[in-house]
């Protein structure tokens, strides 16, 4: 592979990448505590949850070593930043990643979500899942269950402490910044504005939006349809034309170039456009010609039943 497809970027532009799309997802959530109560609070919380999926994205990349040049500077925004933001055990979260390369569309795929039936009004249904936190809980439980050899997520003394500091930090600024803005009012506007802000905001934002969006992105990446598109065993792979809003809530750090990645998974984020457009002059199903909305779409309107759709899933 040329060496050129490899390399690394300056750390100073990646830096200035991830500051830039933390303070994107999270000012949704500092503009609440500075408002309070109103009807801005459920924009706030939709844009929070679906920008958040992309930081996910980010987390993936952190944990292939792909956003800075050294693997140590990975691990710290892994371990100390976006783990933390996003309520998960990052080296766990790395484990299961490396088995999904390894094992996709094999039995043995900690990855599940793919396998879920969203034909007609079961797209609804699993709406409904998440928005009641039914699928966050099942998300939870199936991480915890798929390496009975590794620590659980969430009781490594590690892990509990990164989160325990980080949130402490976390949810200070925002008591800080609502204490600030509702000076002179009485102390339960602050609280109010502070709850708001990270209970509803944050934290059912990541458990309801944010795990929706993630499950819908999985699904049109790797669920089997009647599209053309290649397969590993009982798993598609497919690379998606982004616009700039589905690139940001479903494609961001090279999600949308995602078959071409599980091809070249060495080549970072920023490398894969050409890489995909080189790919795709030998092998069509490689094109970035359908987007995630369309790929959802189609996948909601088949009739047939889909080899992806394990009978033994409790989601189908």
């Amino acid at each position: 592979m040329p060496t050129s497809r490899v390399a690394k970027r300056p750390d100073a532009v990646s830096l200035a990448v991830v500051l830039t799309h933390l303070a994107l997802v999270f000012a949704p959530v500092y503009v609440t505590a500075a408002l309070g109560g109103g009807w801005w609070i459920l924009p706030c919380w939709l844009w929070y949850g679906l920008t958040m999926n992309g930081l996910l994205n980010l987390m993936h990349e952190a944990a292939h070593y792909h956003v800075f040049r050294a693997r140590a500077a990975n691990n710290f925004l892994g371990r100390w930043v976006l783990g933390p933001l996003a309520l998960a055990d990052f080296d766990s979260y790395r484990q299961r990643h490396w088995d999904h390369h390894r094992h996709l569309g094999d039995p043995d795929d900690p990855k599940t979500t793919y396998h879920m039936d969203i034909r007609g009004r079961r797209l609804l249904t699993l709406a409904g899942r998440c928005l009641g936190l039914i699928e966050a809980v099942r998300k939870f439980r199936h991480q915890a269950d798929a390496h009975d050899d590794e620590p659980v997520p969430g009781q490594s003394l590690e892990w509990m402490l990164r989160v325990f500091l980080v949130h402490a930090l976390f949810g200070g600024s925002i008591l800080a910044l609502a204490a600030r803005a509702h000076r002179g009012e009485p102390a339960v506007g602050t609280l109010t504005a502070a709850i708001l802000a990270y209970g509803f905001v944050y934290i059912y934002g990541i458990a309801s939006v944010t795990v929706f969006a993630a499950n819908l992105r999985a699904i049109a990446e790797h669920q089997i349809g009647d599209d053309h598109a290649n397969r590993t065993g009982l798993a598609a792979l497919r690379n998606f034309s982004c616009n700039p809003v589905t690139r940001l809530f479903f494609g961001a750090y090279g999600f949308g170039e995602h078959a071409t990645h599980h091809r070249l998974p060495a080549v970072p984020y920023y490398r894969l456009t050409p890489v995909t457009e080189t790919l795709a002059a030998k092998d069509p199903a490689m094109a970035q010609v359908n987007g995630y909305v369309g790929t959802i779409i189609s996948l909601v309107r088949q009739t047939g039943s889909s080899p992806s759709l394990l009978p033994e899933d409790p989601a189908t």
